[in-house]
């Protein structure tokens, strides 16, 4: 299938709908096949209530305009600073006018806005499910396979003597809360970017197939829980007791350390059986993890230095969710080689005009 986005005027409006959905086929198919399947599990399960499609509306209806004042704001202060023009007000409408606010730029964003919401609910509704499908059983090997990995020694051990410390473990948490603006903020640069419509769709169908093959299948596959919940879940001693115990101390002298206090949440949202934003509990893999490589794959493809930068931050956030608990070390560097296969295999099947081809 092959089929680029109409230019302005081509068949009119009608054309570029028709263009524009034609463009988004694989996607579109890709999340209404998911939310098809999820729904069916939960029906299968006898609880058709576990599926939410609306669960991530109100975040959406809220994100696009904040982040949309917050370019505007951007793109201002760029032009007043760098680009210092005469006539600073005009050149700023007519950039706008002309290039970021074009009817064919918007009409690109629409199925990425429509879509992300739905498959989003999804997931998470998928992920809630994971312990009706898979008991939480791997941990106690994955603890064993993370100190095996590095020499006998648990890896949170070896990090400790850095960030066993209220304010590094603050800066961890910032960190690892940082992934959700890096998260929006890529959604939005790309459901609105049109240079380049291979890599946005190589980014887009990136993103979902992490999602479904390592955040739902995978995760249902090797349902683990977390160092967080190793002793909740594990019978015999708790081998992340001293480690949980210095969060909660650490807790108390620094109020950006509110990992504990949401994986407290999660828990008892796990025990009461519900479905909200961000709800269900799985370890391996972590897309965190993954989340943070599908930036930095899409940083390389735009430019070297926000290339190295995001890559810097990959590991940043593994370091983050080894410390806060999160996730076995294992749990990320396996998120990193998925992401990896799943990228290169996406930009193997995907066109120059940004549509997958047939082989």
């Amino acid at each position: 299938m092959s089929a680029s986005l109409a230019r302005p005027g081509a068949g009119g409006l009608q054309g570029e709908l028709a263009a524009m959905v034609r463009a988004h086929a694989w996607l579109i198919g890709l999340v209404l096949a998911h939310v098809v399947i999820v729904s069916g599990v939960a029906i299968c399960l006898g609880d058709p209530n576990r599926i939410s499609l609306s669960l991530y509306g109100p975040v959406f209806t809220l994100a696009i305009p904040v982040l949309g004042v917050a370019f505007l704001v951007g793109h201002a202060a760029y032009v007043m600073l760098f680009v210092r023009p005469d006539r600073l007000c005009r050149t700023i409408i007519d950039d706008l006018r002309t290039t970021y606010l074009t009817r064919r730029r918007l009409m690109n964003a629409v199925p990425i806005i429509v879509l992300l919401p739905l498959f989003n609910a999804a997931c998470t509704s998928l992920k809630a499910m994971i312990p009706l499908i898979h008991p939480y059983d791997w941990d106690a090997t994955f603890a064993d396979w993370d100190a095996w990995l590095h020499f006998g020694v648990p890896p949170w051990q070896i990090l400790q003597p850095v960030l066993g410390h209220p304010f590094m473990s603050g800066i961890a948490n910032i960190v690892y809360c940082f992934w959700f603006f890096g998260l929006a903020g890529s959604w939005f640069w790309q459901a609105f970017a049109l240079r380049d419509q291979r890599l946005r769709m190589q980014f887009f169908v990136a993103y979902i197939l992490c999602f479904v093959l390592l955040g739902n299948l995978a995760a249902t596959w090797l349902a683990s829980g977390g160092p967080c919940y190793y002793g909740r879940i594990v019978q015999g001693p708790d081998v992340y007791a001293p480690l949980m115990q210095y969060l909660r101390d650490a807790s108390q002298h620094s109020p950006i350390i509110w990992s504990v206090g949401l994986q407290d949440m999660l828990w008892n949202n796990y025990v009461s059986g519900g479905t909200t934003i961000g709800a269900g509990i799985s370890a391996m893999p972590s897309m965190h993890v993954a989340g943070a490589m599908l930036f930095a794959l899409l940083g390389w493809r735009t430019h070297r230095l926000l290339g190295i930068l995001l890559s810097v931050n990959v590991a940043l956030i593994l370091v983050a969710t080894v410390h806060l608990a999160w996730h076995y070390a294992l749990d990320g560097y396996i998120a990193v080689l998925g992401t990896l296969a799943i990228w290169w295999a996406t930009g193997a099947v995907i066109g120059r005009d940004g549509t997958v081809q047939r082989r």
